[in-house]
């Protein structure tokens, strides 16, 4: 009992040790701050754009010119006002919201120069017509897209009230006649849906998981030779196991890189719950489970292999040869992952690879294609990777640690293990 504590101690110290080292590197830092700015930015940005209710300045000429403008205007003071729901008359033209938009007119006499108004940019655009059924709109390189969904939905609504009142029909029967009832459509395998894309959340997971794992294995191995190089690791080696310093130092990079991953993502909540973004922040929570779960089991399975690639090396220089492995390890599943997140056999597959399931398997599970059962199996299989991994790991570490004099072999390296 007393030996389990010591040595729980031991590696606690270690990973400790870890811990505040990594507060302190500026690069450390420096990439948790940017990466915070940037995803704080990226879901801010895109709502608060489109929260701004765009201006637009509209030149008319012509009586129903006017007549249709001056409805648009109300179209798009209601469509702030009330959501963007479209009115009754205008259901037969589709499902979907008017934008929102303030709308200002300058009239323009019939004698006036509606192009030149248009050309130097004093309007955003313009509308001609003293008849409904032959309107123009004039832009210079283009017509605000806002201000074109209102006029077409002004003028449509006109001419159908218009066309109404001339057949002596009811409102009920304009409603019945613009509202009719629309099909039901029902989706037998349906994908989730929210405010965010399914395929949009995989990819972000995937991305971070590729990030962590690809920076941090990094740093674990320039760690490993910087200690062998200082000769500090001989100290180390003095006075704890082999087995207990790989230990700490994979247990504190795990908790520096799940915190990274936490820290990120909960910037970016914090920045979805702030602009209003609830759905989000629920869809996010409820697919980020089994993504926790095999970001750490995926991590441990490969940060003792990156600490290898380290022991390996005898000097800075080396590591560039000695972590080659390492990368292919990381980048060839990260884009494996990414050709197969349609479903299909190959995702299923790779779905159980330890090298791809940390990436492929949450896929599944956010994109609703995997039974319940399957996370479990496919966990378990990287669970049991994992397990392999740290032993071999363990033993070529061990093997590998004291040699300082020139790069080692992996075979070497397990030759001298014990």
């Amino acid at each position: 009992m007393n030996d389990a504590l010591s040595a729980w101690q031991a590696i606690r110290v270690i990973a400790g040790r870890e811990i505040s080292v990594k507060l302190r590197d500026r690069a450390f830092i420096g990439s948790t701050v940017f990466m915070l700015v940037l995803v704080t930015a990226a879901t801010l940005i895109p709502v608060l754009i489109q929260q701004r209710v765009p201006s637009v300045r509209v030149a008319v000429q012509g009586a129903a010119a006017a007549q249709v403008v001056e409805r648009a205007a109300e179209l798009g003071r209601q469509a702030q006002e009330s959501g963007t729901s479209l009115p009754p008359a205008l259901a037969v033209f589709g499902e979907g919201g008017l934008p929102s938009a303030d709308i200002s007119t300058v009239e323009v006499t019939q004698d006036g120069s509606v192009d030149t108004l248009v050309r130097n940019h004093d309007v955003d655009a313009a509308l001609v017509g003293a008849d409904l059924a032959h309107l123009t709109m004039l832009g210079a390189q283009g017509v605000p897209s806002e201000l074109d969904v209102l006029v077409r939905a002004a003028a449509s609504e006109i001419q159908v009230s218009d066309a109404a009142t001339r057949a002596g029909l009811s409102p009920d029967q304009v409603t019945a006649l613009t509202s009719p009832a629309m099909p039901v459509t029902v989706l037998l395998d349906a994908n989730p849906t929210g405010e965010v894309p399914p395929q949009l959340l995989v990819l972000v997971f995937a991305f971070l998981f590729y990030l962590s794992v690809l920076t941090f294995g990094m740093s674990i191995a320039q760690s490993v030779v910087e200690e062998k190089q200082s000769r500090v690791i001989e100290l180390l080696v003095a006075a704890l196991p082999v087995r207990w310093l790989l230990t700490g130092k994979v247990l504190g990079n795990t908790v520096m890189a799940l915190g990274q991953i936490v820290v990120i993502l909960g910037a970016g909540l914090a920045g979805a719950t702030l602009a209003g973004q609830g759905q989000v922040v629920s869809q996010v929570l409820g697919a980020s489970g089994w993504f926790v779960a095999f970001f750490l089991l995926g991590f441990v399975m490969l940060a003792c292999l990156w600490a290898v690639a380290g022991s390996l090396a005898s000097r800075i220089e080396d590591l560039q040869a000695t972590t080659v492995v390492m990368q292919v390890l990381v980048i060839v599943p990260f884009f494996a992952a990414l050709f197969a997140m349609e479903p299909g056999p190959v995702q299923r597959v790779l779905s159980y690879v330890p090298f791809t399931a940390p990436l492929l398997m949450p896929a599944r599970v956010v994109l609703g294609n995997a039974a319940a059962w399957e996370p479990v199996v496919s966990a378990s299989v990287v669970l049991l990777t994992g397990v392999v991994f740290v032993l071999v790991g363990a033993r070529l570490y061990e093997g590998s640690l004291l040699h300082t004099s020139s790069r080692l072999k992996a075979m070497q390296a397990w030759r001298a293990g014990r």
